[in-house]
């Protein structure tokens, strides 16, 4: 067995079928995913029923290539981790399903993670030591939230640590990386959506559309302290979601409905349904046809109007994220800000979070451009402190699709 010991982890939230191996001094020995990407683009988004079915196929040889390729055997490892939630809970089951047999035919440790916490440590993994508490956006696809995470057991003696997690902010309607992925369909641009908007506002100007974001009005949450102070909103326990005033709260359904107004009344729908039937035949004959590649093949499907609306799409979405996540993170008093999920990966969301974090002194820091999808290797490395906790799943566990964090 290796030094540091073995995790199997095991993730199958969405649509892709993952497995990693990962050892406890942080090392990844093996990160295999299995991506649906090509099976889902017809549709514009993922099908929950076709998203079981191809984890059901990839499951077990996506598990023997990981094995494979860390170069140890089943019965080297220290315990199986999985996905509980939250994502599709047909998509859940089967990794929970094979993860739990897996687990009791080798009499090894099942340990169930959080895939928003895995995200989470998909940044800790690679960082050097960082100083909470922590402000940490998770945004993806399926989410958008904010937290506020500190250190719970700081002598487990592993690279990932546990972290005790508040929720500080969330969206209330459509997740940026949704909000990317609709916008770019209803632009008639591939999927997913958001590699497209971003290859392609590099070549427009962020400015030419202003999209502006009301503020949110939620009704005060309860909190454990009934005269919370901007002092008590630094703890990570108790520590309340609204104080005198204070919302950090996304939405981004309103700026899609913006979108779609603004092809209306700017007649935009016939370019809009050319470069639909011309991007699919094209990707149907590449499916890795990429954003760049297609822009310079076919310049007359991208016209000087549509790439101005997708930069200033994108520069409003990262515009927000940044004021609600380093309002966040001045309110609670963070050391440092780490960004995680899919969205991470934008190069505009990088270079002003990079800007604006040295702009006040903060460190920010995100996951390398393969784990900012979803991995197993995330979920591995969430899994070791639980592993040091002692903190194992029973036969009860089942897929949880609206598991929450903190």
């Amino acid at each position: 067995m290796s030094a540091g010991g073995l995790i199997l982890g095991i993730e199958s939230s969405c649509d892709e079928t993952a497995a990693a191996v990962v050892r406890g001094d942080g090392e990844v020995l093996a990160n295999i995913v299995a991506s649906q990407m090509t099976l889902h683009a017809d549709y514009g988004g993922v099908v929950p029923e076709l998203a079981s079915r191809e984890h059901l196929r990839n499951i077990v040889p996506v598990v023997r290539a990981a094995m494979a390729e860390a170069g140890v055997s089943l019965a080297d490892l220290d315990a199986i981790a999985v996905t509980e939630g939250p994502g599709l809970a047909g998509a859940l089951l089967v990794g929970i399903t094979y993860a739990k047999a897996l687990a009791a035919g080798l009499g090894k440790p099942l340990i169930a993670v959080n895939h928003l916490e895995g995200h989470i440590h998909a940044v800790l993994m690679s960082a050097s030591e960082m100083e909470g508490p922590l402000l940490a956006l998770v945004v993806s696809g399926g989410h958008t939230h904010l937290y506020l995470a500190e250190q719970g057991n700081p002598d487990s003696g592993r690279t990932a640590p546990q972290l005790r997690y508040k929720n500080v902010g969330r969206t209330v309607d459509d997740a940026a990386g949704e909000a990317f992925d609709k916008v770019a369909k209803l632009l008639g641009l591939g999927y997913p959506g958001g590699p497209w908007m971003d290859a392609l506002a590099a070549h427009a100007n962020p400015r030419a559309v202003e999209f502006r974001f009301q503020p949110i009005k939620r009704r005060e949450r309860m909190t454990s302290n009934p005269n919370p102070t901007h002092g008590d909103a630094t703890a990570v326990n108790g520590a309340p979601d609204v104080v005198d005033g204070a919302n950090f709260d996304f939405s981004f359904s309103g700026i899609k409905t913006a979108i779609l107004r603004y092809t209306q009344t700017h007649g935009m729908k016939e370019r809009i349904e050319a470069r639909r039937a011309r991007l699919a035949a094209a990707l149907h004959a590449e499916p890795t046809l990429k954003p760049a590649a297609a822009l310079r093949a076919m310049p007359a499907l991208f016209d000087q109007q549509t790439l101005d609306l997708i930069a200033s799409f994108q520069f409003a979405v990262v515009g927000n994220l940044l004021k609600q996540t380093f309002a966040a993170a001045e309110f609670y008093g963070a050391r440092g800000v780490i960004v995680s999920g899919g969205v991470s990966a934008n190069s505009e969301l990088r270079r002003r979070f990079t800007e604006e974090a040295a702009r006040r002194g903060l460190r920010v820091d995100f996951p390398s451009l393969a784990m900012s999808t979803d991995n197993a290797a995330m979920i591995a490395a969430a899994a070791w402190g639980k592993f040091a906790a002692r903190e194992f799943a029973g036969d009860e566990l089942v897929a949880t699709p609206q598991l929450k964090l903190g």
